[in-house]
């Protein structure tokens, strides 16, 4: 217990010293961009610390205070001091070689690419065709993969409707979701239950829990689901249809150990010979093993490719499989870079995606 409050103590330590540091860069080169009066240089700084608290406090008394202009607030920020750093960081890399030192262009850089990244993240998801040819299947079968779509005060029903009216154009065999659906308490979430009503398949949709359903407790993931007509595929083995199955692993696992190894190899026991066996595990891990296992497809989320710049090329330090299809001898991996956008309203460098699989 000890251990692990220290452990929790050094995390918020590291990360308000990084993040202090990270906004007091950008305030320094916004105040040297724009010559002013003491009191001016002071507005500034009481700006960029209230943007810098605002998501961190609204997320620390939520659960007594519900603040969404706050959380937005705070969220949109978070989105501008990425695309701000990895700016003022590439403009003064180049002044070491090169006389570049004007403050306003890299300012109007800034301006640009966050009015971008606002338009592509409001555009909503565009689709993207993968097709997989695999032996084991007699006829062609359909996915529709979507992943992190985070519902909660910042997801429009409007929007949550458009994407469901896109998934029921593309007329798939069935949908998956690779966790992170819920990012709110059942209560508040409870308005788009209608839009998944209308939501067709010829055999079902089904989810697997994220890290974010357990943050917010997991049993109201499992109620809006169960609401929604959404199989929780959370631990079962299930067959979709004629030799295809379906294999889901919680949100809780980052990693395959040799439980999971265990109860994956537990669940194709009931496979026979010629089934097409598919892995949903939100966090993208351990594919070489799972191939190894027997999985033919594994579908992951997690990652939103990033999102911003420049996470979504940091991205790839964390996770070797980070985004997009990979293959190992017969069996693939498809990483979704996100349906919908966690915590800024923003999309640079990655795009949001409703995922067709068509596997033949």
């Amino acid at each position: 217990m000890v251990k692990r409050i220290a452990e929790i103590s050094l995390f918020i330590i590291v990360f308000l010293a990084a993040y202090g540091a990270m906004n007091y860069y950008v305030y320094y080169n916004l105040v040297q961009a724009i010559p002013a009066s003491p009191g001016f240089s002071r507005l500034i700084q009481a700006l960029i610390v209230l943007l810098a608290c605002a998501y961190p406090v609204s997320q620390f008394i939520k659960s007594r205070l519900k603040l969404p202009l706050l959380t937005l607030l705070g969220a949109f920020w978070l989105g501008v001091l990425s695309i701000s750093m990895a700016v003022f960081v590439l403009k003064d890399l180049l002044s070491l070689f090169l006389p570049f030192r004007n403050q306003f262009l890299a300012i109007g850089i800034i301006i640009i690419l966050t009015l971008w990244s606002m338009v592509k993240a409001w555009r909503g998801p565009v689709i993207k065709d993968i097709c997989i040819k695999h032996k084991k299947l007699a006829r062609p079968f359909s996915i529709v993969h979507l992943s992190d779509l985070h519902l909660g005060p910042q997801t429009s029903l409007k929007w949550l409707e458009k994407v469901i009216a896109q998934v029921n154009s593309l007329d798939a065999d069935i949908v998956v979701i690779t966790g992170d659906l819920a990012d709110d308490a059942y209560e508040e979430m409870a308005k788009f239950i209608p839009a998944f009503k209308d939501l067709k398949t010829k055999d079902g949709i089904y989810a697997v829990s994220g890290n974010h359903e357990h943050y917010q407790g997991i049993e109201h993931f499992r109620q809006f689901c169960q609401a929604a007509g959404i199989i929780v595929a959370d631990g079962q083995f299930l067959k979709v249809t004629e030799g295809v199955n379906l294999a889901g692993m919680g949100g809780k696992i980052t990693g395959i150990d040799s439980q999971t190894e265990d109860n994956i190899r537990g669940f194709l026991t009931a496979a026979k010979a010629g089934d097409y066996n598919i892995l949903l595990i939100h966090h993208p891990v351990g594919f070489k093993k799972t191939a190894k296992l027997g999985i033919d497809l594994q579908l992951s989320g997690h990652t939103h490719q990033g999102q911003i710049v420049p996470l979504n090329l940091l991205v790839h330090l964390v996770y070797p499989y980070a985004y997009g299809l990979h293959a190992l001898g017969d069996s693939h991996i498809y990483i979704s870079s996100g349906t919908g956008t966690w915590g800024p309203p923003l999309r640079l460098g990655s795009s949001s995606e409703i995922v067709r699989i068509q596997v033949s």
